[in-house]
């Protein structure tokens, strides 16, 4: 058999020429098609400017990906899973070994709350928190969808509000609808390839400014987090 991608084995070259067969495309199609939302995801994960423009030239070619591209292709890309997954910080256990950190986060601040979630497809784990209410203070995990760290995920970018309620794009998010969250700073938590799997975030029910001291400090703390995830040293 004449292998349409040199890595590829019989037995995924035959699977592949199945999918490519049930989605009604040509081998050549199927696999352009793929490799455009790939790069669609790769830019929008990285925050890039430029992603409107490349989604118009995947229109032109014929290329219009399943969907629309949103936080949802983020949140499902494979790359960004497996990093979560590979982390071993999906383990209760382990996970406790950020609990001093997240300390150090509410007393640096002097916020009543923070925690290092991490974020897969569908769920937001609280895997050290300090200040959880509602239903999330027992189980720990909640839906990514309505969830601020969703939005920080899904754009690679911190998220700092004096008063999320002022936001129309937030206010009907879930812990803001509640009550729980007004004042919020969250950042994202990336491996040495870019993949944003949870964030760290404090935050308040009542709002706050957030000088510019704070947001190194949580920085800061990003570091030490990432070191302890990932063993990637402090800049």
């Amino acid at each position: 058999m004449t292998h349409t991608l040199p890595e590829f084995d019989d037995w995924l070259e035959n699977a592949l020429v199945e999918e490519a067969d049930m989605a009604g495309e040509s081998v050549d199609t199927y696999i352009a098609r793929a490799v455009a939302a790939r790069m669609v995801i790769g830019r929008a994960r990285r925050g890039e400017v430029d992603i409107q423009e490349l989604l118009a030239h995947v229109r032109a070619a014929h290329l219009d990906l399943p969907g629309p591209i949103s936080g949802d292709a983020v949140l499902s890309d494979p790359d960004r899973l497996r990093a979560l997954y590979d982390s071993g910080f999906l383990n209760a256990e382990r996970a406790h070994s950020l609990d001093r950190v997240v300390a150090m986060v509410v007393a640096a601040l002097g916020v009543p709350s923070a925690a290092v979630s991490l974020v897969d497809r569908d769920t937001q784990y609280m895997c050290s928190a300090i200040g959880l209410k509602g239903e999330v203070a027992r189980t720990r995990q909640g839906p990514s969808e309505g969830s601020l760290g969703r939005e920080i995920v899904a754009s690679g970018k911190p998220l700092i509000l004096e008063d999320v309620r002022k936001d129309p794009h937030l206010i009907d998010h879930f812990a803001v609808r509640n009550g729980y969250i007004v004042a919020y700073a969250g950042f994202p938590l990336k491996d040495g390839h870019g993949h944003t799997i949870g964030t760290l975030a404090a935050w308040n029910t009542r709002p706050r400014r957030w000088s510019s001291g704070h947001i190194q400090l949580m920085e800061d703390f990003v570091m030490m987090i990432r070191a302890r995830i990932f063993g990637i040293a402090p800049e």
